[in-house]
């Protein structure tokens, strides 16, 4: 199963909270600090109200290979204590490795492993490793100790994400930077994470056994799909009053059938992607 998260910075502000948490986002990642000074200016509120309304709330800092990761850990430390802590059912703490800044790879890799362990030290928790595909491979690939950290990826794809080579599979999947959801005005990261309810919920205390050991999001149908589980999602439209197109059941999963997903979960206040997710689904 899929469980639908969200990600947010300064940029998306202001978010109201319980319209996320009535779409079903029942994750939330939220930038704190970038590199050694800068601090977001809305972490602090954020991180308090995702926690008001019941969403797992997980905090994330942007590394800047130019400055050492020392002096980040103590930046995100700081803030990260400014806001009241990292409890007992938070997500544990997130680093972002996708710039190189003229920065060397050996570096990069050498300076992001001082701040996972400076971090871990000071919350006890095992930090999740941000990285998109490519950045991922190229540049983390070659540090076997990577691999021992939980990977949150960034790849915008519709079928599955490209794990890079160093890690077996992906425990959250950032899957879209465009999406629409009741809440927050501007475009926003939408994110999967790779199982159950109830392994998320174990996966917030550091107990990361319950990820699934694939990266298939088997449970995702969307565009490009096709056969018999398209056609029952295609009838449940129609009967919803959703028009699919003059094909109708033809069970290809196209843009017309993502156009009528979409007008059907806008309807139905659920994040608006076009993806029939568990939760579309249910309401289908």
């Amino acid at each position: 199963m899929s469980i639908p998260g969200i990600d947010v910075s300064d940029y998306q502000d202001p978010v109201n909270w319980s319209d996320l948490a009535s779409q079903g986002i029942k994750f939330a990642f939220i930038k704190a600090t970038e590199g050694r000074a800068s601090k977001a200016d809305t972490f602090k509120d954020k991180w308090q109200k995702a926690k008001s309304v019941g969403i797992l709330r997980g905090a994330y800092h942007f590394f800047r290979p130019s400055r050492t990761g020392d002096e980040q850990a103590d930046n995100f430390l700081a803030a990260l204590s400014g806001a009241g802590g990292l409890g007992a059912n938070d997500i544990a703490p997130v680093l972002d490795i996708e710039v190189k800044d003229g920065v060397s790879s050996p570096e990069i890799r050498k300076q992001s492993l001082i701040w996972l362990s400076k971090v871990e030290a000071a919350t006890g928790r095992r930090p999740i490793i941000y990285t998109g595909s490519s950045f991922g491979n190229d540049v983390l690939g070659a540090e076997p100790k990577f691999a021992n950290y939980p990977l949150w990826v960034a790849n915008y794809t519709l079928s599955q994400p490209w794990v890079p080579a160093r890690w077996t599979s992906c425990a959250i999947w950032q899957y879209t930077q465009e999406a629409k959801v009741k809440g927050i005005s501007s475009k926003v990261d939408l994110n999967w994470f790779n199982g159950s309810e109830a392994a998320l919920q174990a996966f917030a205390t550091g107990n990361v056994s319950q990820v699934n050991g694939d990266s298939l999001f088997s449970d995702l149908i969307n565009r490009g799909d096709e056969g018999d589980v398209v056609k029952d999602v295609q009838r449940k439209l129609i009967a919803k009053g959703f028009d699919v197109g003059l094909s109708k059941d033809d069970g290809d999963f196209g843009s017309l059938t993502e156009s009528a997903v979409r007008r059907f979960q806008q309807a139905n206040s659920l994040p608006i992607n076009g993806i029939v997710d568990p939760a579309t689904y249910a309401k289908l």
